[in-house]
């Protein structure tokens, strides 16, 4: 009786206080919609080598941010349903529509794409 009104409170007080705790911390997805944003930014100070010269140059890159929806899926690939999609998702990974990714989602806040995976 004791055991049970323990585990009671215990799980009230993560389901209200800590819900996070009650999904994984890290996700697969499927990006289910792509888009290149006009926004950028630089990756600096790079050292660029020419193989064929043998010279090298400082140098810098710019790039785009892209946005993504995501749909959270299981180890194999099957959607899950019980996470809604995930709109909005900004990265400066460039993948395309039908990608799989893990996510993070660090105390259940917005999801961040980690990397692309190969499920």
């Amino acid at each position: 009786m004791l055991e049970e009104m323990v585990r009671a409170t215990a799980n009230k007080v993560i389901a209200q206080d800590y819900p996070f705790l009650k999904t994984p911390a890290t996700l697969y997805a499927v990006v289910t919609k792509a888009a290149q944003l006009s926004e950028t930014f630089d990756y600096n100070d790079l050292v660029i080598h020419n193989d064929e010269t043998g010279t090298s140059y400082q140098g810098h890159i710019t790039a785009h941010w892209y946005e993504y929806t995501l749909q959270v899926v299981d180890r194999w690939g099957n959607v899950d349903e019980t996470f809604p999609a995930f709109p909005d998702i900004r990265s400066r990974i460039q993948l395309k529509t039908g990608a799989f990714v893990s996510v993070a989602m660090a105390y259940g806040d917005t999801p961040a794409i980690i990397r692309e995976v190969e499920l």
